[in-house]
């Protein structure tokens, strides 16, 4: 899969996921609509910074390890742009980043395997 597919699938996934959330939710915002496009922003700003990290990082440490921090710090990263893009709360844009990343990266491991 190429950068720009990953890229296209993810924020497929997460600006969905982050607008169903806030939705349901009905949590104070500026809507669930900005909350699904501050996702994808957040997802297009810290997508190429991810990918370039997870190929340096692949022979140097162990995978799972390796994978799993990347993706912390994207969650906490794309927390505070959703939180600002969107005027959520950071433990609430926290949420969102924490399931739509979720979301994604389970959707990217399943469609590698």
């Amino acid at each position: 899969m190429s950068e720009a597919d990953a890229l296209l699938i993810s924020m497929a996934i997460e600006g969905p996921v982050a607008f169903a959330i806030v939705a349901l939710a009905r949590w104070p915002s500026r809507g669930a609509l900005h909350a699904g496009l501050a996702s994808m922003v957040a997802t297009a700003v810290t997508h190429p910074q991810m990918w370039a990290l997870a190929i340096w990082s692949y022979g140097r440490f162990p995978y799972w390890p390796a994978i799993l921090t990347i993706e912390a710090l994207v969650v906490v990263v794309e927390a505070a742009l959703i939180a600002w893009m969107a005027r959520l709360t950071i433990g609430r844009a926290g949420i969102v980043s924490l399931v739509a990343n979720s979301a994604s990266f389970l959707a990217g491991l399943w469609l590698i395997t």
